[in-house]
């Protein structure tokens, strides 16, 4: 990830920004919906300046599921009726705010996700990533094997065309099936270590203190 502040260029390495990530996915159950929804959209206003589309085409397929889930909440917590409403299923006040609150850090994390990728190649993701959980290897986990998978998965989604809406159902899994047959290749993928800046080793004691800061409030 790599940000331009007054002429100074401001970089830190995939795996920072994947610990950011998974430091981020465990704060956000623990901040409110007002400011988690200033959050979300300062992150989708710099996905537009950037020009990004991936978040957008991901909110696009998970519309059916926000919806559903928010009418799970509204209609399935109970609390204090909302009123005027004309049926005898009634929302209530508190399922709104639940299911709203749900589906902002959905979107949180979608958002600072679809940022990751745009800042990073399939290369350096899946690097950073074998070597966030290469301790797993103790653990007789075959690390290599997963990620050649993960990257083959990533090859073949990016190279999918999209899917037309004049195309049926049964089309489009043909045309997915052979794109899997015409395109295997032989893959070389290589690990290497991202480089460790004095920017990368600030963010990861900031979020270690973040971190700290949030057990110490949560078992308090």
């Amino acid at each position: 990830m790599q940000y331009k502040l007054y002429s100074i260029e401001i970089k830190i390495n995939t795996i920072t920004q994947l610990c950011c990530f998974l430091v981020f996915a465990i704060v956000v159950n623990q901040i409110a919906l007002s400011y988690l929804f200033l959050i979300t959209v300062l992150l989708v206003a710099v996905l537009i300046q950037i020009k990004s589309h991936h978040f957008f085409r991901l909110i696009k397929r998970l519309k059916w599921f926000f919806i559903v889930m928010l009418v799970i909440f509204v209609f399935n917590t109970p609390g204090e009726h909302i009123k005027g409403w004309a049926f005898n299923l009634s929302p209530t006040y508190e399922g709104l705010q639940a299911g709203l609150l749900q589906t902002f850090r959905m979107l949180a994390l979608l958002a600072i996700l679809s940022l990751i990728m745009v800042f990073n190649t399939r290369q350096q993701l899946i690097s950073g990533f074998y070597f966030m959980v290469s301790p797993l290897k103790y653990l007789g986990l075959e690390l290599e094997r997963f990620s050649a998978r993960l990257w083959l998965t990533l090859h073949y989604v990016e190279s999918a065309q999209p899917a037309s809406k004049s195309r049926s159902l049964l089309e489009q899994i043909q045309a997915f099936g052979d794109l899997s047959k015409t395109q295997h290749e032989d893959v070389s993928i290589s690990f290497k270590i991202p480089v460790f800046k004095a920017i990368d080793i600030a963010v990861i004691f900031a979020l270690m203190l973040l971190m700290s800061y949030v057990l110490t409030k949560a078992f308090r």
